[in-house]
């Protein structure tokens, strides 16, 4: 009986080493998916003060706009089409989620 425990204690000390390595490996895989998460994240966070300072100050962001088409006419009227288009596929893209959200049976999860 004795043996079979210490067989089975030097089993798990090996199952326990391997798992740390295996972890430390994993860990080591992530690490640059980690960084761009987080800058990921970092920028989403900023984008949404920005937006919030936008709504508590119009006048700011009118002014911050008309000194870019000022400034750079070609590229602000380049930044008006692409937020035009994003702004088409957001409410296209809505409607078809509210089609089907609609058509979902009452019990399924939304």
């Amino acid at each position: 009986m004795r043996q079979r425990l210490l067989a089975l204690a030097e089993s798990r000390a090996r199952l326990v080493a391997r798992a740390r390595e295996e972890r430390a490996a994993i860990a080591a895989l992530l690490a640059p998916a980690d960084g761009a998460a987080f800058l990921s994240v970092s920028l989403f966070r900023a984008a949404l003060r920005a937006l919030e300072e936008a709504r508590h100050h119009p006048l700011l962001a009118v002014f911050g706009v008309t000194l870019l088409a000022a400034l750079r006419p070609r590229r602000a009227i380049g930044w008006l089409a692409r937020g035009w288009s994003l702004w088409r596929l957001y409410r296209g893209a809505y409607g078809w989620w509210q089609r089907f959200a609609a058509a979902a049976p009452a019990g399924a999860p939304k």
